[in-house]
């Protein structure tokens, strides 16, 4: 039935969409559903939306309110250019800045710049679940931290969480260094992260690392720099290094099975150290022989959240339309859109 209801959104949308120039964006309240296709369609369901409320975007580019202060559920058409040929991608401009009020927000499907927790808010229980961010910047200095959050089967490019505790990181693609980590959960997640110049990890302390593909080459920086101590168990890592000697883990590390491989030997198709749609996350046959702590494979595959492949969002997706333009000699309009449920 849910699904049901959720089609009757989206369909709804797709067609307003397809006859009119202006996107619209379906608000769903406690009452009913509101339609909104004003020249700011996601400002103006925003507006409208109370707590627990949900917002749903089809493809296109929007522009974004200045703060969010409201507990909601945001959800786009997804971002993966080869699942979104018939609602193109949900683009949010500009930086998603969320301030206190912004508890259990819940944002899916989207592609976005710089998704910012306001320095030294505490702003828990966000959910962010298969979007595509350039950056996520929890910065503080933990007096008033963030906690609780999950961020699970996106593609982060960069990620500086200063101000975040007690919070997990599950089946994410990783690409840049990640910056003063502590108390925090990372479970397979793959990190692109290979240059000579720094460790993936440039402060981590009293984190769990384990089940994760670090694609890092150079042992004289390894996984982590720093003072703290963390556990790391079961990843795959890419450099030369004994397990017996700990320089290359932080300070103090706990390791136990942590496998060594050849990078070439590790990803299906991967090159270089920046994340591109057209690689391949998949290990590689020899690579799945090295289980995580949990029995199921390293990496982005196993794990409580497999990587749903096109990262496409939880509501039913439309992969293909065909909506004529015109109308026929009894003034009918044909109507051609497939549309997919989604189990997860």
């Amino acid at each position: 039935m849910k699904n049901k209801v959720i089609f009757l959104f989206i369909f709804s949308i797709l067609l307003l969409n397809s006859l009119n120039a202006q996107i619209t964006v379906a608000l769903h309240t406690a009452s009913g559903v509101q339609f909104f296709s004003d020249d700011n369609p996601l400002q103006s369901a925003y507006s409208a939306a109370v707590d627990n409320d949900t917002i749903y975007l089809p493809g296109g580019n929007f522009s974004i309110p200045p703060k969010f202060e409201k507990k909601l559920r945001i959800i786009g058409a997804g971002h993966y250019p080869s699942a979104t040929g018939a609602t193109w991608k949900t683009i949010l401009s500009g930086d998603i800045n969320l301030w206190s009020g912004a508890d259990s927000l819940y944002l899916e499907g989207i592609q976005g710049n710089n998704l910012k927790f306001t320095t030294n808010q505490s702003i828990n229980h966000v959910v962010i679940q298969r979007c595509k961010l350039n950056n996520i910047n929890i910065n503080g200095d933990r007096s008033n931290p963030s906690e609780n959050c999950i961020f699970r089967e996106n593609i982060i490019l960069e990620l500086n969480i200063g101000n975040l505790l007690n919070s997990s990181f599950f089946n994410n693609i990783i690409q840049s260094r990640v910056d003063a980590a502590r108390s925090l959960t990372f479970l397979n997640n793959t990190f692109l992260y290979s240059y000579r110049y720094g460790s993936v990890f440039i402060y981590a302390d009293n984190c769990m690392i384990k089940n994760n593909v670090f694609l890092q080459t150079e042992g004289n920086h390894g996984i982590a720099d720093g003072t703290g101590q963390s556990t790391y168990s079961h990843n795959i890592v890419c450099f030369a290094f004994d397990p017996n000697n700990t320089s290359s883990f932080g300070a103090n590390p706990l390791l136990d099975s942590n496998y060594t491989m050849t990078r070439a030997d590790v990803l299906v198709n991967q090159t270089g150290s920046t994340f591109d749609y057209s690689h391949d996350y998949h290990l590689q046959t020899g690579a799945q022989a090295n289980l995580g702590s949990d029995g199921t494979v390293v990496g982005i595959y196993g794990g409580y959240y497999p990587w749903k492949d096109e990262s496409i969002p939880s509501n039913p997706h439309i992969s293909s339309k065909n909506i004529s333009n015109t109308t026929s000699t009894t003034g009918t309009i044909h109507i051609d859109v497939n549309v997919q449920a989604q189990d997860k």
